[in-house]
């Protein structure tokens, strides 16, 4: 009856009850859904937008659902428009270079000119995307970290509650994928962990796939920051929980579909798991190399040290036997002259 009521409770924080909020929210969750990232994006944008102007507060209960699918649309946004771009960089040099052939007389020539200039405007509106990527990125980070506050300050009296950890910890995930892209594998590394720490105590059959998908970044983090035991560690990781996933399918004859999903992410992770065994080995045989090379000049060092002190010591033996000759000629000399 008490997790009944927990529930429900629950449920009436997270509604959103203005009407214009929760249609667009309906309609941004829709389209986070279908991958439409930008029509997600501007729905939810304004959701946001509206319950902040009707509750007067940006940490009201009811964004945290909207915070969230806000916060994922901007970031696969981003990611997604980095491929794009990159692709329409590849056709835009293949038409440059079709219209190079075709091109014969001056005239053309002239028009080619001014279409180069047009590539080149083209090219200074690239670089406009590039910096919204950036601003797409900041913008998730904040909007995310904002529906982790929220999400958090729920989870200190519903600590139990498996829609808020799994909302929390995949925050994280997502937190990581970001610093990721920025070059900040450390936070991405602890953002990961935290959501692992938080999948763990899921009892839910959902866990093992989260918790496969965490693992799997997580390897991937420890490959960029040359850590590969650890890497292969978590994909092994990642693979014993594929597993469990699908042993939990194996009596439930609707989920065949899902089973044989899950089932072909295996080979790909199989994949990455080899490639850092075999960074592990050429680690070892670098290592192994920089020591044999490091004993070879010692021992050349030692060499140069001996031979320049053996060469003294011999020009001053040689030299001995000379000096005392000509001091005897010199007193001979003398004797002859004190004779005379």
């Amino acid at each position: 009856m008490s997790t009944t009521t927990t529930t429900t409770t629950l449920s009436n924080l997270f509604e959103i009850k203005d009407e214009e909020a929760n249609e667009s929210f309906l309609l941004g969750k829709r389209d986070v859904l279908l991958n439409n990232y930008q029509s997600a994006c501007d729905h939810l944008s304004k959701t946001c937008e509206r319950i902040v102007k009707v509750r007067e507060s940006d940490t009201a209960p009811e964004l945290a659902e909207p915070y969230f699918y806000y916060g994922q649309a901007l970031l696969y946004l981003g990611l997604s428009e980095q491929q794009v771009f990159g692709s329409d960089i590849v056709k835009d040099t293949d038409n440059d270079e079709n219209e190079n052939i075709e091109e014969e007389t001056d005239k053309e020539l002239k028009d080619e000119g001014e279409a180069e200039e047009e590539d080149d405007d083209e090219n200074e509106d690239d670089s406009i995307p590039n910096d919204e990527n950036v601003n797409d990125l900041e913008r998730a980070f904040e909007i995310l970290e904002c529906a982790h506050m929220i999400y958090s300050k729920m989870f200190e009296t519903n600590s139990n509650d498996s829609h808020i950890i799994t909302r929390i910890a995949d925050i994280h995930v997502m937190l990581a994928d970001i610093c990721n892209e920025n070059g900040d594998h450390e936070n991405a590394l602890s953002h990961v962990l935290k959501a692992i720490e938080l999948q763990e105590t899921i009892i839910e059959h959902q866990r093992y796939r989260l918790l496969a998908e965490s693992y799997y970044k997580l390897g991937l983090i420890y490959e960029l920051i040359h850590k590969f035991s650890d890497a292969v560690d978590s994909f092994n990781k990642a693979i014993d929980s594929i597993n469990q996933a699908i042993k939990q399918l194996d009596n439930d004859n609707d989920k065949e579909n899902e089973r044989e999903e899950l089932k072909s992410l295996l080979p790909s992770i199989e994949l990455k798991r080899n490639d850092a065994q075999a960074s592990i080995v050429d680690q070892h045989l670098i290592v192994q190399a920089r020591k044999i090379l490091t004993g070879q000049n010692n021992t050349t060092e030692i060499k140069t040290i001996d031979v320049p002190a053996k060469d003294i010591t011999l020009n001053i033996r040689h030299k001995r036997p000379v000096i005392e000759t000509e001091n005897d000629d010199d007193d001979e000399t003398m004797k002859k002259a004190k004779l005379e």
